[in-house]
């Protein structure tokens, strides 16, 4: 099974408003008229697996309007180095935007002794070969025992016991591809088993609305999917209704103390630092005896986010981990 590209965003058609859509080239057109061929600067780099967050933020730092990190083949031996990908207008200053991104490999070298001064590469592509190379990297994933999810070009198979999902992966909110959302998916179906589909759950920075979708496809009657981006409550929304689950889920933006808490079951996948500083808040939203699934947590980073949910006020009950990835399941007391 591929592993996804893990995208930050994707490059966007200009709009003349004052809020750009970060859609991939070429996906929003006009319903009329000949679709204008646009050209797109790729800078690209391959590096350590463990480098390639920091150089896929550093390249958006950079004017980066997409990144992407190359997939991976999990049923394959471990590879050790992944590309990264950025997208920049076609009239970019390339040559300075290497000379940029080489200085900054120089210095991270410092943290990731494995770099070894990578060289970067500059090459032209247009909308229609970034457009097939995007869906390259959006295969349809199986998820666990349940989950089936596809894009939104990909046909449903005509038979199946696995629960479908259709996400569409024209923003970068989370496709089910990445290990920390596979590793949710996996912890919602593992409570799911064992205890039923809770009547009410929070899915807390829903991103794409996946995996609320998911829980409302396990059984679970509300589900409230927050965020505080505009536009990733606009995604939820759009595939909440793409998947016609929309009763179910209230997407809303919401902050924690304003829910109608407490709930039988928090997902969190969030960045751990997040985690860290959301715990008290988490403390009073679960309800007793009630379950909160923490991911987006790298390795190095969950004895800080198991710092934070001591015990007796928590109970780890699970540990999924994924490549560098862990989440984490914990009661309630």
């Amino acid at each position: 099974m591929k592993n996804e590209a893990i995208r930050t965003a994707l490059p966007s058609t200009q709009s003349s408003d004052s809020t750009s859509q970060t859609l991939a080239p070429g996906l929003r057109t006009s319903d009329s008229g000949p679709r204008t061929v646009q050209r797109w600067l790729c800078l690209s780099v391959t590096v350590p697996q463990e480098a390639a967050e920091a150089v896929a933020n550093f390249l958006v730092e950079l004017g980066s309007l997409g990144v992407v990190e190359g997939s991976r083949d999990f049923t394959q031996p471990q590879v050790t180095t992944t590309e990264v990908q950025g997208f920049f207008p076609a009239d970019a200053p390339g040559p300075d935007l290497r000379d940029t991104l080489a200085c900054y490999l120089t210095d991270l070298s410092a943290v990731f002794p494995d770099l070894d001064s990578p060289l970067s590469h500059l090459s032209e592509v247009t909308n229609d070969a970034w457009h097939s190379r995007w869906q390259e990297h959006f295969p349809p994933v199986t998820v666990g025992e349940r989950f089936l999810l596809l894009p939104p070009w990909e046909p449903p198979p005509l038979s199946t016991d696995r629960l479908v999902i259709v996400i569409d992966p024209s923003m970068a909110f989370g496709t089910g591809h990445h290990a920390t959302t596979q590793g949710c998916l996996e912890a919602i179906e593992l409570l799911h088993d064992r205890y039923g589909a809770p009547e009410r759950a929070l899915d807390l920075g829903t991103g794409s609305g996946i995996l609320a979708i998911a829980l409302a496809r396990l059984g679970s009657r509300e589900i409230w999917a927050t965020d505080n981006d505009p536009v990733a409550l606009d995604e939820a929304r759009k595939n909440s209704a793409m998947n016609q689950i929309m009763s179910a889920i209230h997407v809303s933006a919401a902050p924690l103390e304003r829910l109608p808490a407490p709930f039988p079951l928090i997902v969190a996948n969030l960045f751990s630092a997040t985690l860290v500083s959301l715990a008290p808040a988490l403390s009073e939203t679960v309800e007793p005896q009630g379950y909160t699934i923490l991911s987006g947590i790298q390795t190095d980073q969950e004895g800080d986010v198991l710092a934070a949910y001591p015990s007796p006020l928590w109970l780890l009950c699970h540990r999924l981990v994924r490549d560098e990835w862990v989440t984490l399941v914990l009661q309630r007391a």
